[in-house]
């Protein structure tokens, strides 16, 4: 036995019928959900976002002490710069140090 339909059930109520009547058979069929066609890798999106500037980029993720975090930070401020651009400037200087071009 088929479940009664919430929505004819009110659709009689407002027309005045009682919620217990039986409902009319203008029951309509329920639509399939057609399959989603595959998607070819052309179509794949990248799931994070890339600033343009990082596009072609590798991270590099360090772990520091609270204080020297802190310190960090403080000198960015202070230098009016992102932590970005310390760490590239001290990246480009340990290269250097190491005799190697000053790529970063």
């Amino acid at each position: 036995m088929a479940r009664p339909s919430l929505a004819e059930g009110l659709k009689r109520v407002a027309a005045g019928a009682s919620p217990a009547e039986p409902a009319p058979s203008t029951a309509t069929p329920v639509p399939q959900d057609k399959p989603a066609p595959p998607s070819t890798p052309a179509e794949k999106r990248p799931t994070e976002f890339y600033a343009a500037t990082r596009v072609g980029k590798k991270k590099v993720t360090a772990t520091l002490d609270p204080a020297a975090h802190r310190q960090l930070k403080h000198l960015a401020t202070d230098r009016g710069i992102t932590t970005e651009a310390l760490l590239n400037e001290a990246i480009s200087d340990l290269f250097a140090k190491h005799g190697l071009p000053r790529v970063a």
